[in-house]
């Protein structure tokens, strides 16, 4: 890609008012409390029932897919083991409460069900998945009931390629004439996944931003009233427990479990809504510095560079062979985050220096859930040179700081040209 840095002074005003659009406010959370799981929160669902039609003769001929893995078990079980151990040990000290044996109760389903599945898809994951590529079939039945070629690749983690192949599956069922070829190769994941040998030198602000992200966290884990509904004994609950330590430990855990409904077991509230809010400020302040979408901070979203790269040559050479296809790309979290940036989508942009406000602007559980994905879908018409493309985020029509005259539609020449200015 080309590096102008010729500046788009019309992106600027558009920035504003896209910004404004993405805020999200406390009585938002409240309103859906699992979106305090931040990147753990279960898919939600398009809630746009219907796109807004293509411009009179303009149909779509390419889609390119970027998606994340569906809901998982945690990474790791290291949070359920510090949970039960330290509710364990109270309850062997005769200090535990009503509460916390009915946690601890919930706790060993939880983790029985979690043994040796770290990171796992869940059934849910998969059924996210099969249920996107269905929406997908239905909304552009036009383009996929056609006997089109799809090139799906997925990262080499488990659950990114049985999410692949949910989603695969469910388009073949919709239509058998696809020929969908799936890969999932180191040496392709240049093109699926973040590069991490690029190592964007650390700015001169990110030494403060860490600091004043580590004292927001901090503060947002205040464990004295959790202890207290836990343990009939503080001062011997704290002679063996670190009450910041079991509050992670606990939220992890929490959070985590509405990605495995069929165990119809809920420990959200362990925390009151404030608590849940509070933390999961924190943990969105975390990902926006660590990412480098706040101004001044360590640019980490250049290692999805090769990512974008692909995605636009890829729509190049679809424009170009003037076949119908269809690109189906499954990563994870630390990627769609970094590419919604480049993208320009609205719910990406907006970065503020207050960093205690951050969720104002940017509240990452509206761009990576689990099983987020970004959409562009490509448009044609027979007696016009010009090619239309617009943007889904998590099935949603969004927008991006591009001049256009029929949003949500943009010139594919217009979006290059603004993309070509991102790095």
């Amino acid at each position: 890609m080309m590096k102008n840095r010729r500046p788009v002074l019309w992106a600027i005003a558009l920035l504003t008012a896209l910004t404004a659009q993405a805020q999200t406010s406390q009585e938002e959370i409240f309103n859906d409390i699992y979106r305090t799981g931040s990147n753990y929160f279960a898919y939600p669902g398009p809630s746009q029932k219907e796109l807004t039609p293509a411009p009179k003769g303009y149909v779509p001929f390419y889609i390119s897919h970027y998606g994340r893995h569906g809901s998982r078990y945690m990474s790791h079980n290291d949070y359920y083991v510090t949970a039960i151990n330290k509710l364990d040990s109270a309850r062997q000290f005769g200090i535990l409460t009503a509460k916390g044996e009915d946690v601890l109760n919930k706790l060993r389903i939880g983790y029985a069900d979690a043994w040796n599945r770290d990171g796992d898809l869940s059934k849910l994951g998969a059924r996210q998945h099969r249920e996107i590529a269905h929406r997908m079939y239905e909304r552009f039945t036009e383009l996929l009931s056609q006997p089109l070629k799809i090139d799906a690749k997925s990262s080499t983690s488990r659950r990114c390629m049985l999410s692949m192949f949910n989603f695969c599956q469910e388009l073949k069922a919709q239509n058998p004439a696809l020929d969908i070829a799936m890969d999932a190769s180191k040496h392709d994941m240049k093109f699926v996944v973040e590069d991490l040998s690029i190592k964007p030198a650390a700015t001169p602000q990110s030494e403060v931003y860490e600091q004043q992200r580590s004292t927001i966290f901090e503060d947002a884990h205040n464990p004295a009233r959790l202890m207290t509904s836990l343990f009939t004994d503080q001062t011997r609950a704290k002679q063996f427990i670190d009450g910041r330590e079991l509050m992670e430990a606990l939220y992890n855990v929490a959070e985590d479990l509405q990605n495995v409904p069929e165990l119809n077991i809920s420990l959200i509230d362990v925390f009151t809504k404030e608590e849940l809010f509070n933390m999961w400020t924190g943990y969105n302040a975390g990902w926006l510095l660590s990412t480098g979408l706040v101004p001044g901070s360590t640019p980490i979203y250049l290692q999805q560079k090769e990512v974008l790269d692909s995605i636009v040559s890829k729509a190049d050479q679809a424009i170009h062979a003037g076949e119908p296809s269809l690109t189906l790309r499954f990563s994870h979290d630390s990627s769609v985050l970094p590419l919604a940036y480049l993208l320009g989508l609205k719910e990406a942009m907006g970065g503020t220096t207050d960093i205690q406000n951050l969720y104002k602007y940017i509240s990452i559980d509206k761009i990576i859930p689990m099983a987020a994905n970004i959409q562009m879908v490509f448009y044609r018409k027979t007696d016009a040179k010009d090619v239309l493309v617009k943007f889904l985020l998590n099935e949603n029509e969004t927008t991006i700081p591009v001049k256009t005259d029929c949003e949500p539609y943009y010139r594919w020449t217009d979006v290059k040209d603004f993309l070509n200015h991102r790095f």
